[in-house]
């Protein structure tokens, strides 16, 4: 299908496309692999596209002094993968599978936040890794904890004058270990039950924290708490990890639509919580 008239604006710097956006039916655009399809479909009907993707402050990767790392907004899953990030296992884990090469080299980190779908994977991730979200406005910058960030499907916390600028992660530290498991949906590559891991354990044999975040499961992606908690204090045996993997959908309406039923999720959700879990375990023994 052919997507609905709009009019068009290349801002030629933040302050500029700051100047364009905030009135209803205005989107932001960069990489265009989550907008332009729903476009096509007329899922989705903006009456102004302004298009960032050429602003050159918003993409890359560096290290702050304090160890952690700073993602600009228009930074590609490939030029993530390639970058210090990929020192992070469940990074290395999910960013290979992420949609096909076409979209992980057009596809940016802050589109794939801003769009919120349900079934990617990157907010997942960056729920488990507790990580930061910055955005701008013509008010000034403000941080949103990635936890609450997303607030359902296709929708977050972030009002509709802010542009995502750049995503924080926390310093790698080594008594952490991290993976990233998930059944994907072949065609599309999203995914019908995806699973991020991180298990701490702080000076001792037994989990001392422990952040497990799921998509493609609920209509957005979500922290499973109780898996969290049922972990912590335990060592890892394959037992524990598969009684608190059995909580991972607790207080949560599971989706269910063609490509798998709510009962099927609900045992893949436990089933990929248990590998990642089990797998985030074996690289902070490595």
């Amino acid at each position: 299908m052919i997507p609905n008239a709009f009019d068009y604006q290349r801002a030629g710097s933040i302050d500029e496309a700051l100047s364009l956006i905030g009135t209803p039916g205005t989107k932001v655009i960069a990489g265009g692999m989550s907008l332009l399809p729903l476009m096509k479909l007329r899922l989705a009907s903006p009456d102004k596209l302004v298009d960032i993707g050429r602003l050159k402050e918003l993409k890359g990767v560096r290290q702050l002094s304090d160890g952690r790392l700073a993602i600009g907004a228009l930074t590609t899953y490939a030029e993530l993968a390639d970058s210090p990030a990929r020192h992070y296992g469940l990074l290395r884990d999910a960013l290979p599978d992420i949609g096909d090469v076409q979209v992980r080299n057009r596809g940016t980190v802050g589109g794939s936040i801003a769009h919120c779908d349900p079934a990617s994977d990157l907010p997942a991730v960056l729920l488990a890794l507790d990580a930061e979200i910055v955005a701008r406005s013509k008010r000034g910058e403000k941080v949103y904890p990635v936890d609450g960030f997303f607030t359902g499907a296709f929708t977050t916390a972030l009002a509709d004058d802010e542009i995502v600028t750049e995503v924080l992660l926390p310093g790698p530290r080594d008594d952490a270990g991290s993976a990233y498991q998930a059944l994907n949906q072949r065609a599309s590559g999203y995914s019908i039950a995806g699973v991020a891991a991180v298990v701490i354990k702080e000076g001792g044999s037994a989990i001392t924290k422990a952040n497990i975040a799921l998509t493609g499961v609920g209509d957005v992606p979500y922290r499973a708490k109780a898996v969290e908690a049922a972990l912590v204090g335990n060592e890892g045996t394959a037992e524990s990890i598969a009684a608190a993997a059995a909580h991972a959908t607790d207080g949560v309406t599971v989706q269910s639509d063609i490509h798998a039923d709510s009962e099927y999720r609900t045992a893949m959700a436990a089933v990929y919580t248990r590998r990642a879990i089990t797998a985030a375990l074996a690289r902070l023994d490595e």
